[in-house]
């Protein structure tokens, strides 16, 4: 497929529908794959993979998305190039997926190379789209690009640095690699250590550069992991009670700041907020890196309408029956699905979901001891890995203890969060350090109203603490200029807080 052929794509309504999937079919992708259930049989790696795929395939026909195959041994194949998938070519897509046959090496570099050539878009070559590598293995026969060491970034020979190929200037690409096996044991999993550098050097990369993206790895060891992880990263369930900011009415983002802003002038009253303003102040916290890696999953979903969101079993895994049970207000069956699930969930994750199902069933002592549990597990978290499992834990704690305000505040950190994460990086810092900031007003405005405080050297403190944030404001706004509507919600929401804190 040449440049040409890539123009003559029409542009998807949006970036994250262009997906591509990069499938291992080196030889190795033919052993079995253990389930976590003892009585679920065996199954081949790469029959997992495919019928992953199958059900990747029929979301993308539903949605319109574009979507593309590559699969490699010591050589790289288009089995599938980029095209929309409708009803009327479905079943010659699927029939290409069911002839794929491992044999052979792994030339990872080389497939990722022509994964982002299916994704380069016009005469600039910039990346866009979602990029999903699938390798149980490590690079042992690329001949046409190299990752070179950062140290030593000389080429070796004539290969490519496919760094730079994979991230020019204007791309906006996310890359997920799904790695089968323990990484840890050489021969028995893919080589986490050379994927990490892989990673590492493109986020390197994205942040000199001042692009969007992300770039996150997760190992899988079952047959159910491999195909809730495939699923994962091509499907979206939506959050509970998610109303972007830029599309509430002004008088309901006036109303939802100002009852955010009481959270934050009433710290007796809200203590959940303290946990976060803590996680801020956490030293690497400001290192903070999305992901959706479900492994630490604390989703806050919903049944809208009663209609419980599609794909939870392949997008979550044994987590999957848990919500679904949870969903159609079946408790004690997601209580029994939780119990058995234990030996594969992430403790947060367990104790997360075992105190909204008691929640749910009015056990409230039941429920404050299982994310009692949740909030110790969380504090043993890296920093940078931290904040999204916090937020969601203190949305969870404002909603057992009725406290509407901490909930509307909690809300809008974790939507701008999540919405921002793949925005213009230099805008993303400075409204963490709004973010921040705005969290850190709660102690000057509290000096304002205690006993024994000079009344007026406290107003004046916090006065300058307020114009400090808004000078900050400000310059945000002059920087993103309209062009990114979810900032600019996320601004305005700012700006009505700091007034009411005044």
């Amino acid at each position: 497929m040449t440049e040409a052929d890539y123009d003559t794509i029409a542009a998807p309504p949006s970036l994250r529908e262009r997906h591509v999937l990069i499938l291992d079919l080196s030889k190795s992708m033919l052993a079995p794959l253990p389930d976590a259930e003892p009585v679920t049989p065996e199954k081949q790696k790469i029959e997992v993979a495919r019928t992953a795929v199958y059900r990747i395939l029929e979301n993308a026909e539903t949605s319109s998305a574009f979507f593309g195959l590559v699969t490699f041994t010591e050589s790289v194949r288009v089995a599938v190039p980029l095209t929309e998938i409708r009803r009327e070519n479905l079943p010659y897509v699927e029939s290409l997926i069911s002839m794929l046959t491992p044999s052979g090496r792994s030339a990872i570099w080389d497939a990722l190379g022509v994964g982002a050539d299916l994704l380069r878009a016009g005469a600039g070559g910039a990346v866009r789209g979602n990029l999903v590598l699938v390798t149980d293995g490590w690079d042992n026969s690329s001949t046409r690009f190299e990752v070179r060491d950062p140290e030593h970034p000389a080429s070796t020979g004539a290969k490519i640095d496919l760094i730079p190929y994979l991230l020019p200037p204007g791309s906006d690409l996310t890359l997920r690699v799904i790695g089968i096996g323990n990484g840890a044991e050489r021969d028995k999993g893919v080589d986490s250590g050379r994927i990490g550098g892989l990673l590492a050097q493109l986020t390197q990369r994205a942040r000199e550069l001042a692009l969007p993206g992300a770039f996150t790895y997760q190992e899988v060891v079952t047959g159910s992991q491999l195909f809730a992880q495939m699923v994962n990263a091509f499907l979206d369930v939506d959050f509970e009670g998610a109303r972007p900011l830029d599309q509430l009415h002004p008088e309901e983002l006036a109303r939802h700041a100002a009852s955010a802003a009481r959270a934050l002038k009433e710290p007796q009253q809200h203590a959940t907020v303290s946990r976060i303003t803590t996680h801020l102040a956490t030293p690497g916290a400001e290192a903070e890196s999305y992901s959706e890696v479900s492994s630490l999953e604390v989703d806050v979903l919903s049944a809208p309408n009663g209609v419980v969101p599609p794909y939870l079993r392949e997008r979550y895994g044994p987590l999957g029956t848990v919500i679904e049970a949870y969903l159609a207000r079946d408790y004690d069956t997601a209580l029994d699905r939780l119990e058995k699930s234990q030996s594969v969930l992430p403790p947060i994750t367990r104790q997360y979901w075992a105190a909204r199902v008691h929640f749910a069933r009015s056990e409230i002592v039941e429920a404050a001891r299982s994310l009692l549990q949740a909030w110790q597990e969380a504090d043993r978290l890296p920093p940078a890995s931290r904040g999204r499992i916090v937020r969601r834990l203190a949305l969870l704690q404002a909603r057992m203890q009725n406290d509407a305000e901490t909930e509307t505040l909690v809300q809008f950190l974790d939507e701008s969060e999540h919405r921002l994460a793949r925005s213009n990086p230099k805008l993303r810092g400075r409204l963490l350090e709004m973010f921040s900031r705005l969290l850190e007003l709660r102690g000057t405005y509290q000096l304002t109203r205690l006993e024994g405080e000079d009344p007026t050297a406290a107003a004046h403190r916090h006065e300058q603490a307020v114009e400090q944030v808004f000078s900050l404001l400000q310059d945000a706004r002059l920087e993103n200029t309209g062009a990114e509507p979810a900032v600019d919600g996320a601004l305005d929401f700012i700006e009505i807080c700091l007034a009411e804190m005044r």
